[in-house]
């Protein structure tokens, strides 16, 4: 039996090229908070940002 999705509210700050400090938010579904949290930063950073804290994660319900 597989471990069931969540729906992850995320919070982080990140940086941009020129130092400028931004607040990303959204949402992500995963199965662990572990990957949702390094999917989270991916994101961010395929972006083109620099994560600044460490992501916040809530859960919600599908």
């Amino acid at each position: 039996m597989s471990t069931p999705r969540v729906i992850w509210k995320f919070k982080v700050q990140a940086t941009d090229s020129k130092g400028r400090l931004g607040t990303h938010r959204g949402r992500v579904v995963s199965h662990s908070e572990d990957i949702a949290r390094e999917a989270v930063i991916e994101a961010v950073e395929a972006a083109g940002y620099r994560p600044c804290t460490s992501v916040t994660l809530k859960p919600k319900r599908m």
